[in-house]
């Protein structure tokens, strides 16, 4: 495992897409109790003052172009279907939702940092570390770690605390972010800024 060392003043734990729709459609999420690892990592990143930032899943239509295979086949099915409560299909887990005076980031694609302003509010804090947790892996978590490791953040992905709608998806995903990030699990963090 990895010795961890953080600044937890220039240190950000993201949590992301960890709402109701994602967490009912992986069996992961449930079976392996990531809602209560990412729970414990909230925690101590509190107590230590570290940086929480959640992001979420926005519906805006208007966003929803027909050229992006995501949206149509993921996103829109998920989100569009008669008869759903898109409002509580939208709400964040219970385990890891915001308390008072935290950062929700909504976003209109599957990149935490496209279309919004996430990367000027860490730069603007002098964050260099990005700490990485939610649903599902090879979406949001890749896609927040490719863009992370390109704009020179340290990133670092909790894989206990990442869930995806299956096992290869998860495994596979991991194995192309060992080259951006530093893989740890919800312990690492939490032995790092105890």
């Amino acid at each position: 495992m990895p010795d961890l060392v953080l600044d937890p003043t220039r240190t950000a734990v993201f949590s992301m897409d960890v709402q109701k729709a994602t967490a009912r459609m992986s069996a992961m999420f449930r079976e392996r109790d990531v809602g209560a690892k990412a729970k414990r990592v909230l925690e101590a990143a509190r107590k230590a003052k570290v940086l929480v930032i959640h992001v979420v899943i926005e519906y805006r239509p208007e966003f929803f172009s027909p050229n992006n295979k995501f949206i149509q086949m993921v996103r829109m099915p998920a989100l569009s279907a008669p008869g759903i409560d898109l409002e509580e299909l939208l709400e964040i887990v219970d385990e890891v939702k915001p308390i008072e005076g935290e950062t929700v980031v909504p976003k209109p694609r599957m990149n935490p940092f496209f279309g919004t302003g996430l990367e000027s509010m860490l730069r603007s804090r002098d964050i260099d570390t990005v700490v990485l947790t939610g649903i599902a892996t090879e979406f949001v978590v890749e896609a927040a770690a490719r863009h992370a490791a390109d704009a020179d953040f340290k990133v670092i992905v909790l894989e206990d605390c990442c869930a995806s709608f299956s096992d290869e998806a998860h495994v596979a995903a991991l194995n192309v972010m060992e080259f951006l990030a530093t893989l740890a699990t919800s312990d690492d963090f939490i032995a790092a800024v105890a």
